[in-house]
């Protein structure tokens, strides 16, 4: 799960979907069996609201009682994945709205 923490350790928005497409592509090229639907395979993306339905769909194939063990895994693989990256963006836009301490002392 490599790829899941260089995510969490993204210092950029960019780096982050940079990754995610990465993994897509990879997805797409070695997925034999095509557990993954091409909407959420699909490229570009499209950000973080493109991001969020992508992963709400995978939550509701993980929950299907319909998937075989394959599947299961290559969709908790993907909610891994997917699921670090909102965090991460989460985080960093948290990261952006928070004053810096100079700028703080200095208005004060």
């Amino acid at each position: 799960m490599m790829i899941a923490e260089v995510i969490r350790d993204a210092s950029t928005e960019h780096e982050i979907y940079f990754f995610l497409t990465a993994y897509i592509e990879a997805v797409r090229f070695c997925d034999k069996l095509d557990c993954l639907p091409t909407h959420i395979t699909g490229l570009p993306l499209a950000g973080i609201d493109d991001l969020r339905g992508r992963f709400r769909t995978l939550e509701l194939g993980k929950a299907s009682n319909e998937l075989d063990e394959q599947a299961g895994v290559v969709i908790g693989e993907a909610l891994a994945i997917f699921g670090a990256a909102l965090d991460r963006l989460g985080s960093l836009d948290g990261e952006m709205r928070r004053p810096l301490r100079g700028i703080d002392a200095q208005a004060a």
